[in-house]
C-alpha cells in the first residue's frame, strides 16, 4: 500500500510540473499556420511562368492531358485534350484554395476537368450519373517548386501538375495539340468500317475519344474473329499506347498524325514515328467473319420467344435515325425476330416496331421477311414477304424506307462487338448500319 502511494504522488508531481512549464510546440496557431501554408501553395501556383502540365487518369481508366495557368486574382486558364475546341480554345474559370480535411485546391466553376466529371454521360460518353468518375476537388498531397501532387476528394482521382516549358505551353497555344486531335476526324469517314493500313498490314480499327479506347478487329489464320481494345492517351505528337498492342510480328506502340484529307476523308498517319501509312473508309472488312450472320440469327432463333432489338434504326450516310423511326407516334423499339410466323409453309421472320400504348408496350405492324440468305461470303439477305398489321399513317414513310434499306439486294455484313450486340453493316458500302442487341 505504502509503494502505490509513493507512485501517486509521484505522478501528481509530474503532472504538476508539466502544466506549470505547458508550451506549444508550435510558433503559431493552427488557422495561422493553415492559411500561411495555403498562401504558400498559391505563390507556387502562380509563379509557374509557363503554366502547368498534367496528365488525368479517371476512374474509367481514360487519360487525358491538361495545361493550367493560375494567377493570384484566383483565376485558372485551362486547355484539355478532350476535344478539338478544348484543345484549342482556352477556358478562363475560377479556383481557390481552401483548408478542408486537409489543404484542397478546388476548381469552383465549370471548366474542362469539369467535363470529366459530369455525371450526364452525353458530355464525356461515360455512365449516366457518374461520367468518367473523376474529379474537381483535390486534397494537396505534396507541393514542390517543379511539381504538386494532387488526390481527388471524391474519387481519389491521382493527378500530379508538372511545371511546364515555354514549349509545351506553345503546344497548346500553337495548335499542336489541336492537330494531335486529328484523329477525331474519323467520325467523317461516312463507311462503317474504318481501316488502318501500312506496308501489308491492314486491321479495322474503332476509337472511343470520349473513353480514350482503340480496338483493333482481325480474322487470325484459323478463321477466329479477334478483337483487342487498349486505353491509349495523347501526347503533343500523336496517339500512345502505354500497353502496346501485338499481334504476331506486328507492334502498335503510337499512330501519329500527319494530316487529314477532308475530300478523300482520309488520315494520314505514321506507326511507331516511322512507316507511313492511312485510316480510311471500306466498303467490307478487312477480314470478314464469315459465320456472323448465321451466329447472329441462330442465336436468337434458338432462344423462346427470341429476338434482336434497335433503338434507334438505321444509320446512313453519317446520319442517327436516318429513316425516322424514333418519329414513330410513341415508338420504342424495332426487334427482329427470327422464324416468328409460318404461312403457306413458309417459316418467316418479322422487322416489327414496337410501341407504347397506355402502360404496356404494343407489337401491332412489321414486314415479313423470307427465310434469309446465307452467302458463302458471309453475307446475309433478306427479301420482303408481305406485311403484318396496319402501318400507321405516321409511320409510313419510316416504315417503307428501312423495308428498303433492309431487302437491299447485296445484302449485310454481321460485326460481333460483344456476346449479345451485333452490328448489321450494308454489303453495296458500308454507308449503310444498325445496331442490334439482345
Amino acid at each position: 500500500m505504502k509503494h502505490i502511494v509513493t507512485y501517486c504522488a509521484i505522478l501528481m508531481l509530474a503532472l504538476a510540473a508539466c502544466r506549470k512549464d505547458d508550451k506549444s510546440v508550435f510558433d503559431q496557431p493552427a488557422d495561422a499556420r493553415i492559411n500561411q501554408a495555403l498562401s504558400q501553395y498559391q505563390q507556387v501556383l502562380t509563379a509557374a511562368p509557363n503554366g502547368w502540365e498534367a496528365r488525368i487518369t479517371t476512374g474509367t481508366g481514360s487519360i487525358f492531358n491538361f495545361h493550367f495557368k493560375f494567377n493570384d486574382a484566383n483565376r485558372v486558364v485551362t486547355y484539355a485534350d478532350i476535344d478539338t475546341i478544348t484543345a484549342s480554345t482556352p477556358r478562363e474559370s475560377s479556383y481557390r484554395l481552401k483548408a478542408l480535411q486537409q489543404p484542397s485546391l478546388i476548381f469552383d466553376t465549370y471548366t474542362y476537368l469539369h467535363m470529366l466529371a459530369d455525371p450526364d454521360g452525353a458530355v464525356n460518353g461515360g455512365d449516366y450519373g457518374s461520367g468518367l468518375q473523376s474529379d474537381f476537388e483535390f486534397a494537396i498531397d505534396t507541393v514542390t517548386a517543379d511539381s504538386i501532387h494532387l488526390t481527388g476528394r471524391f474519387n481519389k482521382t491521382a493527378v500530379t501538375l508538372y511545371k511546364a516549358t515555354p514549349e509545351q505551353e506553345a503546344a497548346w497555344q500553337n495548335g499542336a495539340w489541336r492537330r494531335t486531335l486529328d484523329f477525331q476526324y474519323l467520325g467523317s469517314i461516312l463507311q462503317y468500317f474504318k481501316r488502318l493500313s501500312w506496308g501489308s498490314n491492314a486491321y479495322d480499327i474503332s476509337i472511343n475519344n470520349d473513353q480514350h479506347t482503340i480496338t483493333f478487329i482481325w480474322v487470325d489464320s484459323g478463321g477466329n474473329l479477334q478483337r483487342v481494345t487498349a486505353a491509349f492517351y495523347y501526347t503533343s505528337q500523336g496517339l500512345f499506347l502505354p500497353t502496346p498492342f501485338t499481334n504476331g510480328g506486328v507492334t502498335i506502340s503510337s499512330i501519329t498524325s500527319t494530316g487529314w484529307n477532308p475530300g478523300t476523308r482520309t488520315l494520314s498517319i505514321k506507326i511507331n514515328g516511322g512507316t507511313s501509312g492511312t485510316i480510311a473508309g471500306a466498303a467490307k472488312p478487312a477480314q470478314v467473319d464469315l459465320d456472323a450472320p448465321r451466329r447472329w440469327w441462330d442465336y436468337a432463333a434458338q432462344q423462346q420467344n427470341g429476338y434482336w432489338i434497335s433503338v434507334n434504326g438505321f444509320h446512313v450516310n453519317g446520319v442517327d435515325d436516318a429513316y425516322h423511326v424514333r418519329s414513330i407516334p410513341n415508338f420504342y423499339f424495332m426487334l427482329f425476330w427470327p422464324a416468328y410466323g409460318r404461312q403457306s409453309n413458309i417459316t418467316y421472320d418479322l422487322l416489327g416496331y414496337v410501341t407504347v400504348q397506355g402502360n404496356s408496350l404494343s407489337l401491332d405492324f412489321g414486314a415479313a421477311t423470307l427465310p434469309p440468305t446465307f452467302t458463302a461470303d458471309g453475307r446475309v439477305i433478306f427479301q420482303l414477304f408481305g406485311t403484318l398489321g396496319d402501318v400507321p399513317p405516321e409511320a409510313a414513310g419510316a416504315f417503307a424506307n428501312t423495308n428498303t434499306q433492309m431487302t437491299e439486294a447485296r445484302g449485310f455484313y454481321l460485326v460481333q462487338t460483344s456476346a449479345t450486340t451485333y452490328d448489321m453493316v450494308s454489303a453495296k458500302d458500308a454507308l449503310a448500319w444498325i445496331t442490334w442487341e439482345y
